[in-house]
């Protein structure tokens, strides 16, 4: 991902949100089950009941969103660029409205933008965006994002909004 944050195509590109992506940034935060930050448009009621040790990674599974990128495939050489922008965009929005719940001073986001153009799903796939606390068991694979191949994948938090730019 640190190649893709230093092409013109991201710093040069106006991200554009979709209906669907503003709609979720629209209805924001609630505090869930332990006090977990949720993503109101996609928790679902799925459990009421939370273990303290499950918080981050039950956060982690809940709050994962898909931001499409398929019409940015019109121009394939700024395609990386303009989807890292578009998703860092889509996160940012999403952690500077988090920035006042309790739990948010831990709030990450992981965007996973999938990078292998040999792939024949290459333009089907969106951007990946999940958030999640610090709270709770650790997602262990955190530590090594490089080991992942076919992805450009970066972890942002609240802090990281003043400088992404």
């Amino acid at each position: 991902m640190r190649a893709i944050l230093q092409d013109e195509a991201f710093l040069t590109d106006s991200p554009w949100l979709s209906d669907d992506d503003q709609s979720v940034i629209d209805a924001g935060w609630m505090i869930g089950p332990s006090g977990s930050l949720l993503l109101t448009a996609l928790w679902g009621g799925r459990r009421t009941d939370l273990p303290a040790a499950e918080v981050g990674p039950y956060e982690y599974e809940v709050n994962d969103a898909n931001v499409p990128l398929d019409d940015l495939m019109d121009d394939e050489e700024r395609f990386l660029g303009r989807a890292a922008s578009r998703a860092l965009h889509f996160a940012g929005q999403l952690l500077g409205k988090a920035s006042n719940l309790p739990g948010s001073e831990t709030l990450q986001s992981l965007v996973s933008i999938f990078i292998d153009k040999t792939d024949e799903d290459f333009a089907l796939q969106g951007a990946n965006v999940k958030f999640f606390t610090r709270r709770g068991e650790p997602l262990p694979w955190l530590d090594d994002l490089e080991k992942f191949q076919l992805s450009a994948i970066a972890v942002m938090e609240v802090s990281d909004l003043r400088t992404l730019r």
